[in-house]
């Protein structure tokens, strides 16, 4: 693994070695471009279905049902809201073993407007009861993610991220255990729980402190809760950060789970605004500024 690639290719380049090994591999796509996977793109088990998100999941739901692996890819909104139907009944309620590989989650391409915004589409794959969710937050966690993805059984939402995102190469991932403490604090006082991209902004603020530790939630279903539960009773305040929406992203998850447990604890939540957001010429940056979800921000709600 090259640690100064982009996230995709680490995550894409594993792919390509599964599809190149197996030839019960097929990868799907609704018009969507992947550098790593471009020279498969003759290769007949790679499927571009054009812009028919609907037809898409159908396909690969076929694939699936005659013992083949579809991995599905594109976008996180396209590949989410406008094939819903089909991924809650062609998929899901046939706990058919297909991945759904979602690019660019958050504002990743905030210049491309609200069609292109992933802030809401985390909470909506979690609504089905079958999928598990995954969002990978670093290029570690990607190359592992990838290299291990035959061993991730039945219908999965993997969310990845651009550019490179190595944070914490030093970071001892597992998959089963669901989530992982990116940065620990010496005086137990502020916890931050993030995921994607905002891991590396809560990373960021946490160095520049003693009395910030940070858990990187990665996978949303099938972790080990008596464990987070744990770590979380050892902190005075919680902090959810997140770069989907309040409702749309791990809010809700984790409110749930915390009331589940009866945890007695302060929580301050930083996330998304519940609107979508016309504006087509700003930065991922930009965005976060305005949404007062950056870095400065959160350093305010740590005093």
């Amino acid at each position: 693994m090259n640690k100064l690639s982009d996230i995709r290719d680490i995550f894409f380049e594993n792919i390509k070695k599964k599809f190149l090994t197996n030839k019960n591999y097929f990868i799907l796509t609704n018009d969507a471009d992947v550098f790593s996977l471009k020279s498969l793109r003759k290769n007949r088990r790679f499927i571009d279905a054009g812009v028919a998100e609907q037809n898409l999941i159908n396909i690969a739901s076929g694939l699936a049902k005659n013992n083949k692996k579809p991995i599905v890819y594109g976008f996180c909104t396209f590949l989410t809201f406008r094939c819903y139907e089909q991924l809650r009944f062609s998929i899901a309620s046939n706990s058919l073993d297909v991945k759904i590989i979602g690019v660019g989650p958050g504002f990743s391409f905030s210049y491309d407007g609200p069609t292109h915004h992933g802030t809401q589409d985390l909470y909506l794959m979690y609504l089905i009861p079958e999928f598990e969710i995954i969002n990978i937050s670093d290029n570690n966690l990607a190359h592992l993610i990838s290299k291990n993805i035959n061993k991730i059984k039945g219908p999965t939402y993997i969310r990845i991220d651009k550019g490179i995102m190595n944070f914490n190469e030093n970071i001892k991932y597992n998959i089963k255990q669901g989530f992982a403490l990116t940065f620990k604090a010496k005086i137990k006082k502020n916890i931050i729980i993030s995921t994607g991209y905002f891991c590396k902004i809560a990373n960021e603020v946490a160095i520049k402190r003693k009395d910030v530790s940070v858990i990187n939630l990665f996978r949303l279903k099938k972790f080990d809760k008596i464990s987070f539960i744990k770590e979380l009773k050892k902190y005075k305040k919680i902090i959810l950060f997140d770069e989907s929406s309040k409702f749309g992203g791990i809010t809700p998850i984790i409110l749930n789970m915390i009331n589940d447990f009866s945890l007695k604890i302060k929580i301050d939540i930083m996330a998304s605004k519940d609107e979508q957001i016309f504006r087509y010429s700003n930065t991922r940056d930009e965005f976060l500024k305005m949404l007062k979800l950056n870095e400065k921000n959160l350093q305010k709600l740590l005093l």
